[in-house]
């Protein structure tokens, strides 16, 4: 069985600032990509976009896991004036649900988007453990109800 690299046991205080800086910061989602097959990967993700690399760099060390990045050229080039925006990202079923579960109790804006994003890692990580093909349909049926909790401008 396929373990994560994450920290399962962070501190109890680390739980509670991890939540609001995803709260606040951070976006919960899914990857897909079309394989050649035609069939879809599907790669749950922790996103959290900063100005303070050094406060990315904290929560890598404390996570024990996530790469930094720098965000897009492209949005660097549509927003010239501003400054530039980092991002960390935790990729992957087994990582994004070992640090969704221990975060979980003191989410609060962010608190069906994990819901929803902990039901994809495990159905992902079933089909993982016992060989079997992603049921599709359901991934897809959370996927979008994920992206309709996330949809910005006015509501409908």
């Amino acid at each position: 069985m396929k373990k994560p690299t994450c920290n399962d046991n962070l501190p109890e205080w680390a739980r509670g600032w991890l939540a609001g800086l995803i709260d606040g910061e951070g976006t919960l989602t899914v990857k897909r990509r079309r394989r050649v097959d035609g069939s879809v990967k599907y790669e749950p993700i922790i996103v959290i976009n900063n100005t303070s690399r050094e406060l990315l760099a904290k929560i890598r060390e404390v996570c024990g896991c996530g790469t930094i990045v720098k965000h897009s050229e492209r949005y660097t080039l549509m927003h010239p004036n501003w400054n530039v925006v980092w991002r960390l990202e935790i990729k992957g079923s087994f990582n994004v649900v070992t640090i969704l579960k221990q975060i979980y109790p003191f989410l609060i804006a962010k608190k069906r988007h994990a819901e929803i994003l902990m039901k994809i890692c495990e159905k992902l990580i079933e089909a993982y453990n016992t060989k079997q093909r992603v049921d599709s349909t359901s991934i897809e049926k959370l996927v979008s109800e994920l992206k309709e909790l996330t949809h910005r401008g006015r509501k409908h």
